[in-house]
């Protein structure tokens, strides 16, 4: 009689695949801030060995090839890295990490924003209305014959039925794009930090799988949330890792803030 058990010997294989993913992802460069986990490599490695997260907010490269010439970034590379290409096949691992009810913020322009919410769909997320970052301050571009852009789109879809905290926001996001910083595209800590806020939980876990200098986890520093952040240049998670330091370096009462926050859409709420 053959002593094979079905159930034990399916235990043990997934106890094994469990082990070859915690080995896999220590293999990886990485840094623990607090509650934030932070990892230096190419997110496409990452991504299927991570936990289920409450949100993705993220700000991949556009596929749009950027060149940034005006703004005052020590040692910036010519272009963004992987900004020749849009990594659209990131965008079914990210939404495989979201738990069922999660929520995905992904920071796009208008000219590529159809290709990014055709992979969502096709990853299965749902798109709900987009929302539009009023920056406050236009880019350059063609001085002469050209409208000035002062607006960006962040792409907004859910796994699942996704229910925004405190109420209903507007889609319309009035919040000043950073003049200077360590980062060509840098995004507010205060947009990212909406984001969080209206669609996770305080101590839920957010990720960011192309985190530059780290802003998204700022801002989950800032609001009590935990943090898994991947970044593939060297430069920008180090900058990444001193801002997070920091933001844990000098506490404020945010979190506090957080935790006793009227259900009510609190419209300008700073962060």
């Amino acid at each position: 009689m053959s002593d094979y058990n079905a159930a034990d010997n399916s235990a043990k294989s997934y106890a094994l695949a469990v082990d070859t993913m915690r080995e896999k992802l220590e293999s990886f460069h990485r840094v623990q801030i607090g509650d934030c986990t932070l990892y230096n490599a190419d997110c496409r490695e990452v991504l299927p060995l991570l936990p289920k997260v409450d949100a993705v907010v993220t700000d991949p490269p556009y596929g749009i090839a950027y060149v940034t010439e005006r703004r005052y970034v020590s040692d910036a590379p010519a272009m963004l890295h992987g900004d020749d290409f849009a990594p659209l096949e990131t965008v079914k691992p990210m939404v495989a990490a979201l738990k069922s009810g999660g929520a995905i913020y992904l920071c796009t322009r208008l000219d590529v924003a159809e290709q990014w919410r055709v992979a969502l769909a096709d990853a299965g997320a749902e798109n709900k209305t987009a929302i539009v970052w009023d920056k406050t301050n236009h880019t350059a571009g063609d001085l002469d014959g050209d409208y000035g852009a002062q607006t960006e789109l962040i792409l907004f879809a859910h796994k699942g039925r996704h229910l925004l905290r405190g109420g209903r926001d507007v889609n319309l996001w009035r919040v000043p794009r950073p003049i200077f910083g360590d980062h060509p595209t840098p995004k507010p800590v205060d947009l990212m930090g909406r984001a969080i806020r209206n669609s996770t939980d305080p101590a839920g876990l957010v990720l960011d799988a192309f985190m530059g200098s780290g802003t998204t986890g700022v801002a989950c520093v800032k609001l009590g949330r935990k943090f898994i952040g991947i970044e593939i240049e060297p430069k920008y998670f180090e900058i990444a890792c001193k801002r997070i330091q920091a933001a844990y370096d000098q506490p404020d009462m945010l979190v506090e803030l957080e935790k006793k926050r009227s259900p009510e859409v609190q419209e300008g709420l700073p962060l």
